[in-house]
C-alpha cells in the first residue's frame, strides 16, 4: 500500500501492479542482461506481471514498514512504564503515521474534567449510567489506540427516543476530539456499494472512526460479527483488489439508531448510550459556530484535556474496578474507575443491562420504535386497536417483526402478528414499560358485523410518570443551624464554559 495525499490529509490505498511499475523506478533501476556474457546489461522496465510478483513476494511483506493506521493527532505510547508522545510522521515502533497533529495544550485536571463534561451539557441522557458511558466514549480511542487498553473495546451505540436528538452529533464530536471526521456507512443489502463493501473500503483506507449511521431494523451481519470477534487480523478488500489483513483494534466503530436491534453477540460487544430529545432545543452556538465546529477549531485544547485525564489515571498506577458487568472486562473496569474517581460520575455499567436486553429482544425494540412513532404523530394518550396500529405501521413504514416482507402491507396478517407480539409482551400484565415509555392494555366488548360479541384489546402509549414529589408534611424537621457569616459564603461557581 502507499500513502496518498488527498489535499486535506493522507489516506492509504492498495498499490496496484500497474502503478507499482513506475513507483519502483523511483528507488531502483532495472536492467536486463546482454545477449552474450560479454555484452553489457541495458536499462529496462518491468512488466505489470513482474510488478505483481514483487508485490506478492515474501520479501515485500517482511521488509517493508508496517502501517497500522493514520492519525490526525499526537498519540501517547508507553515504554518502560513511561508515557511518551508521538509527533507528526511515521513511527516504526507503533506503525502509525501521524499527519497534521498540533501540540496538545497543557490543561489542569479540574479544568480538563470541566471541559469534557461541558461538551455533554447539550444532551439529555436517559440515566446517569448513559452519561458515564458518554464520558467513556470520549476517552476510549486514546486508551485503545495507544494500547493502554490491550483488549477489545465495545461498539459505541448512540440511541435516541426521537430523530434530531443529537445521537449522531455526539459521535461526531468524539471523532473531532481526535481531529478526525467520521467515515459513514449506511445500511444496504449486499452487492456493489453494500454496507459490507463500504465498511471494508473504509478499513483498507485506514479510516479510524467509522459510523453505521441511522440504522433501522435489525443489524444482523456475519461480516460485522466476524470483524468484532477477530483477535488479530481481519480480511478486508476494496473493489477489484485482493484482500489485505487489517487489525480490528485500530478502529473505533460507532452505530447510531432510534431503535438499535442486534443479535445477542453484538449487544454483548456494545456500549449503548441513550439520549432523550429536548423539545425545541437548538444546539448552542458561540460566535456563529456550534460545539462541533469549536471542537475542531480548538482541538489541541480539547485533546489536551483528554490526555490530562489519561496521564492522571496512568500516574495513579492504571487502577481498575472489579465490575464484571461487560464482556470486555479490561475496557469496562478501566473506564469504570476513571468515570467514578476522576469525573465523580455514576458507575459505568449502571442501567446497561436493561438497554442490552431490550436491544436483543425484537418485540421490545419494536414496541419502543412504535412508541417513538406514536409520540411524533401526537397520539399519546389515545386508545388504539391492533388494526389501527398495523395501519399506522404501514403508513410510517415500520417493519413488524415476524412478518415476511411481502406481508408487511397485509392488514389482516399484520393484525394477527400484532396480537401475537402484544400477547408475548404483556402476558397477564396490563402495562409494559420500555426505556421511558409506558404502554397500557385495556379491553372492551364490541360486536362483529354479524352481531356476535368480541373482545377488543386497546393500547395506550405514553411516558412513564415521574415520581410524585415528597409530601412536606412527611419530611422530618431539621435542626436550625446558625447563619453563615457573609464573609465565609463561597462565591457561586461559574457555568461550565462553552469552549476552552
Amino acid at each position: 500500500m502507499e500513502l496518498v495525499n488527498e489535499g486535506n490529509g493522507y489516506s492509504i490505498e492498495v498499490l496496484k501492479p500497474v502503478a507499482a511499475q513506475s513507483r519502483f523506478e523511483k528507488y531502483v533501476e532495472f536492467f536486463k542482461p546482454g545477449k552474450t556474457p560479454t555484452d553489457p546489461a541495458t536499462r529496462t522496465t518491468i512488466s505489470k506481471a513482474q510488478a505483481e510478483v514483487y508485490l506478492n513476494s515474501e520479501e515485500c511483506r517482511k521488509l517493508l514498514p508496517k502501517m497500522n493506521g493514520i492519525l490526525r493527532c499526537s498519540l501517547l505510547v508507553e515504554k518502560d512504564g513511561q508515557l511518551r508522545s508521538l509527533g507528526n510522521g511515521y513511527d516504526e515502533e507503533t506503525g502509525y503515521f501521524v499527519d497534521g497533529a498540533q501540540t496538545p495544550a497543557e490543561v489542569g485536571l479540574d479544568q480538563a474534567v470541566e471541559f469534557l463534561t461541558g461538551l455533554l451539557d447539550e444532551f439529555d441522557f436517559l440515566t446517569p449510567g448513559d452519561r458515564s458511558r458518554a464520558i467513556a466514549s470520549m476517552l476510549t480511542p486514546a486508551l485503545k489506540l495507544s494500547k493502554l487498553i490491550k483488549g477489545p473495546v465495545p461498539v459505541d451505540v448512540a440511541e435516541a427516543n426521537a430523530s434530531q436528538s443529537g445521537k449522531t452529533y455526539r459521535q461526531k464530536m468524539v471523532a473531532a476530539l481526535y481531529n478526525q471526521n467520521i467515515a459513514v456507512v449506511t445500511k444496504k443489502s449486499g452487492g456493489v456499494g453494500s454496507m459490507e463493501e463500504t465498511f471494508s473500503d473504509h478499513l483498507v483506507k485506514s479510516r479510524t472512526f467509522i459510523q453505521f449511521d441511522n440504522v433501522r431494523g435489525k443489524l444482523d451481519s456475519q461480516f460485522l460479527e466476524s470483524f468484532f470477534t477477530a483477535d488479530n487480523g481481519f480480511p478486508a478488500r476494496t473493489a477489484y483488489q485482493s484482500q489485505i489483513m487489517v487489525d480490528p483494534g485500530q478502529f473505533i466503530i460507532f452505530i447510531s439508531s432510534n431503535g438499535f436491534e442486534a443479535p445477542r453477540d453484538l449487544t454483548n460487544r456494545a456500549s449503548i448510550i441513550r439520549i432523550k430529545k429536548r423539545e425545541g432545543h437548538q444546539f448552542r452556538q458561540q460566535d456563529g459556530k456550534d460545539d462541533l465546529q469549536m471542537t475542531f477549531e480548538l482541538q489541541f485544547v480539547w485533546y489536551g484535556a483528554v490526555l490530562t485525564v489519561i496521564k492522571e489515571w496512568h500516574r495513579r498506577g492504571k487502577p481498575r474496578t472489579n465490575d464484571m458487568r461487560h464482556d470486555m472486562r479490561e475496557w469496562c473496569q478501566t473506564l469504570d474507575w476513571i468515570v467514578q474517581n476522576i469525573f465523580h460520575a455514576a458507575p459505568l455499567m449502571d442501567d446497561h443491562e436493561e438497554a442490552k436486553e431490550r436491544a436483543a429482544n425484537p418485540n421490545l425494540t419494536f414496541l419502543r420504535t412504535l412508541a417513538i412513532a406514536v409520540s411524533e404523530d401526537h397520539q399519546f394518550g389515545q386508545s388504539l386497536t391492533a388494526t389501527q396500529l398495523v395501519n399506522f405501521c404501514i403508513e410510517k413504514e415500520l417493519e413488524i417483526p415476524g412478518l415476511s416482507e411481502d406481508k408487511q402491507a397485509d392488514v389482516d396478517a399484520g393484525r394477527k402478528q400484532m396480537g401475537t407480539i402484544m400477547g408475548r409482551l404483556f402476558g397477564a400484565k396490563s402495562e409494559v414499560k420500555v426505556e421511558g415509555f409506558m404502554v397500557t392494555k385495556g379491553e372492551e366488548i364490541a360486536h362483529t358485523d354479524q352481531g356476535n360479541p368480541q373482545t377488543l384489546k386497546r393500547y395506550t402509549f405514553g411516558l412513564v410518570p415521574k415520581p410524585a414529589p415528597p409530601n412536606p408534611a412527611t419530611i422530618p424537621a431539621q435542626p436550625v443551624s446558625a447563619p453563615i457569616p457573609a464573609h465565609q459564603v463561597e462565591t457561586a461557581k461559574p457555568n461550565i464554559p462553552r469552549s476552552p
